[in-house]
């Protein structure tokens, strides 16, 4: 059985897609994302800086953002979206929305080059405290950026299942953050964390997750449920269930 932490928000649409693919999965949420004050004077903090490119950075980020516009009001902004469903939110507003490729901060940054813009001025919609590898890339090559902090995430006083399971039932922990495997390895026992087979969502995570003494890491080709079912199929065969 595959036990997915995402936040609390997404967990139960996560689970039914690994149903649907026929694959035994549960839910464990332990953060959840919380709109900041800030969220709600976000346009006009965004239409004064005038950025050339806006980087939305999930799918909350881009509901937040869509809910402050207006309904008549448009631009001529070009948006870099990680995943599919928050380029869909964005392209339900705007026709200039790149879905960077891979779903990270790398593709990010490989969409913002492959667009080739001549000291491009940036903006940032995203969650406290995330994606520093681009914020740090970016201020590294003199390009003007300004960050927009969104919503935080909040550690849960209780972990939120979509069922009961006890560890011998997992076979394969399923993280899609450095913050979500953090969290992890503040709740659950270190020993059966880094015994069990993971899958994560990029390098990065694979990486921080090591760091922690995690032994056996696959790493899938994106954050997507698609993506994270492939990547699923995979460890499947190799354990050979």
């Amino acid at each position: 059985m595959y036990l997915i932490l995402r936040p609390k928000a997404k967990l139960a649409d996560s689970v039914a897609c690994f149903q649907e693919a026929g694959l035994r999965a549960l839910g464990c949420g332990l953060i959840e994302t919380v709109a900041l004050p800030d969220a709600a004077a976000l346009l006009p903090a965004l239409f004064e800086f005038n950025p050339d490119l806006v980087v939305v950075t999930s799918t909350v980020a881009a509901d937040l953002y869509i809910n402050a516009l207006t309904h008549s009001q448009t631009s001529s902004l070009v948006f870099i979206a990680v995943g599919a469903s928050t380029a869909k939110r964005l392209s339900s507003r705007h026709t200039q929305v790149v879905q960077a490729r891979p779903s990270n901060s790398e593709g990010i940054l490989a969409s913002i080059s492959h667009l080739k813009i001549k000291n491009p001025k940036v903006a940032i919609l995203k969650g406290k405290g995330g994606r520093n590898l681009i914020i740090d890339t970016l201020s590294a090559n003199s390009i003007a950026l300004k960050e927009f902090d969104l919503y935080e995430r909040i550690l849960l006083k209780e972990p939120y299942y979509t069922a009961h399971f006890e560890a011998n039932d997992i076979q394969c922990i399923i993280a899609t953050s450095t913050e979500i495997i953090d969290a992890a390895y503040n709740f659950f026992a270190h020993d059966w964390l880094s015994k069990c087979q993971w899958i994560v969502v990029s390098k990065r995570l694979k990486q921080h997750l090591s760091a922690l003494g995690a032994k056996h890491i696959f790493t899938s080709n994106g954050a997507t449920d698609s993506h994270l079912i492939a990547a699923a199929n995979q460890v499947k065969g190799t354990q050979h269930e």
